[in-house]
């Protein structure tokens, strides 16, 4: 029975001490770069296609015209993609950033994206992302676009 009360006793300190540690404010991915590449004229209705950085937020883009999150939208528009702003830079800059959405975050010229450095941020989930545009193809050719970007 002593033992037993020492466990619930351990736990109890384990459990106080976890919570000491929480920390507040935004969360930055950090871990090891992905790329991504969506073809041109690749189906943006197949996954292969999209995306899935969490399950609120799976970006693709259609034949022209901006990104779009598919968890909300079925084509990009004015401020797409939903559920994400962008700022240009990285995420070691964030306190200094100013975020939209990404086509005025690219100064209206997405077609300049490549080898631009943006950081991402999931509004609802309060993730930033660093993300790097390594290639866009021109509206109306086929939507083609791939970038790098930093893992959880």
């Amino acid at each position: 029975c002593s033992d037993k009360s020492d466990d619930t006793v351990d736990t109890s300190t384990t459990t106080e001490d976890t919570a000491s540690d929480v920390v507040e404010g935004p969360i930055i991915w950090s871990g090891p770069t992905i790329t991504f590449t969506k073809e041109s004229g690749a189906d943006t209705s197949d996954p292969a296609n999209q995306d899935a950085i969490t399950d609120k937020v799976i970006l693709t883009r259609g034949m022209q015209g901006s990104l779009f999150n598919v968890v909300t939208e079925s084509s990009a528009g004015g401020s797409s993609p939903e559920g994400t702003e962008w700022a240009m830079g990285t995420t070691a800059d964030l306190d200094t950033l100013e975020f939209k959405s990404l086509k005025p975050a690219a100064d209206n010229r997405l077609k300049d994206v490549p080898g631009e450095s943006f950081v991402l941020h999931l509004i609802e989930e309060d993730i930033y992302i660093d993300l790097t545009f390594i290639s866009w193809e021109n509206g109306g050719s086929g939507g083609g676009f791939s970038y790098e970007r930093s893992t959880q």
